[in-house]
């Protein structure tokens, strides 16, 4: 069951939904540090971290003309190694097929999943089934180059597709600086290194603005995510990056499992100023025994995006429009 909602509630646009209900969130920026007396006003940059160095390089490869045969890393550490330029796409997860569109491949894509629904010019491209058990014998028959899926896709399904000399690339995004190094990783594999680093450049900046403005407005909220019957994202998701970017507290971000199911009694010992909820309905909420005492819920500090809505569908893509 978690791994199902790992798969429903993968997640995004958090901080411009707390924003704007609350006016209220707190800052991911980094301070800036004191100088020393009688020293040149310089700040002093904080260490990168290990993803912003892994980003960096990534980047500094992805520039520039793509040099075949080419051999990348996926995210489950297989390496995969691409003869030519891929010319024929297929794309097994709604978030790589936002990402292939916003590279500028889109017109290179012969398949992709039901769910794949953004953007509209998606729904021209043919369906292979589901982005867990697609239809081999369709993707086949559409005799792509390489092909771009999630981790949920099954091991009989990829050793299929494999032996027939089609290459696999498995993407993976729990975090913003995942989501980058997937577009990047991307626009490599398929000769579109510049249109990759642009994007990702705009998703930086749209970031600093974000945060900058949370600095200047903003005070810390602490925040329960339902993503039904209690279940949670905790350390390890992309939501609960998303919350830490922003300066949120994330209340499960202690429980040490990425989708912890919370007791009523926890929540209401945490007592969260913010209601994010991806599953039951406001009206729901407020009917809950126990948590229907939630000063946030009593307050009406609830922020309801619909699964199955097409704003549900930003929260749950780690792509392009994570920001």
């Amino acid at each position: 069951m978690k791994k199902n909602l790992c798969v429903l509630f993968m997640t995004a646009l958090l901080a411009l939904g707390i924003l704007s209900l609350t006016g209220c969130g707190k800052s991911g920026a980094p301070q800036e540090k004191g100088q020393a007396p009688q020293e040149e006003a310089q700040a002093e940059e904080p260490p990168a971290s290990q993803e912003e160095h892994n980003g960096a390089a990534l980047k500094e490869q992805a520039e520039g003309t793509t040099v075949y045969p080419l051999t990348v890393t996926d995210s489950l550490g297989n390496s995969v190694t691409i003869e030519k330029r891929p010319e024929r796409i297929i794309s097994l997860s709604p978030s790589n097929t936002e990402t292939l569109f916003a590279l500028g491949a889109g017109d290179r894509m012969v398949g992709r999943t039901d769910y794949c629904s953004y953007p509209e010019e998606a729904a021209q491209v043919e369906s292979i089934g589901t982005f867990r058990t697609p239809n081999v014998e369709l993707i086949l028959s559409r005799e792509p180059d390489v092909i771009f899926a999630s981790d949920y896709m099954e091991d009989n399904v990829k050793q299929q597709i494999e032996a027939t000399g089609t290459k696999v690339i498995i993407v993976s995004s729990n975090s913003i600086a995942e989501t980058r190094e997937v577009i990047l990783l991307a626009g490599q594999v398929l000769d579109l290194g510049e249109n990759a680093a642009a994007l990702t450049d705009t998703m930086d900046a749209q970031l600093t603005e974000l945060k900058e403005t949370l600095a200047a407005r903003t005070k810390e909220k602490s925040v329960f995510v339902d993503l039904g019957s209690f279940y949670s994202a905790g350390p390890g998701s992309l939501l609960d990056d998303m919350l830490n970017q922003i300066g949120a507290v994330n209340i499960a971000a202690d429980t040490g499992e990425t989708w912890p199911q919370l007791s009523v009694e926890a929540i209401i010992e945490k007592n969260p100023d913010i209601y994010l909820s991806l599953y039951p309905t406001p009206e729901e909420i407020k009917a809950m025994s126990g948590i229907n005492g939630l000063d946030c819920v009593k307050d009406d500090r609830i922020i309801f995006f619909e699964a199955l809505s097409a704003e549900g569908d930003i929260i749950q893509r780690p792509g392009p429009r994570v920001v």
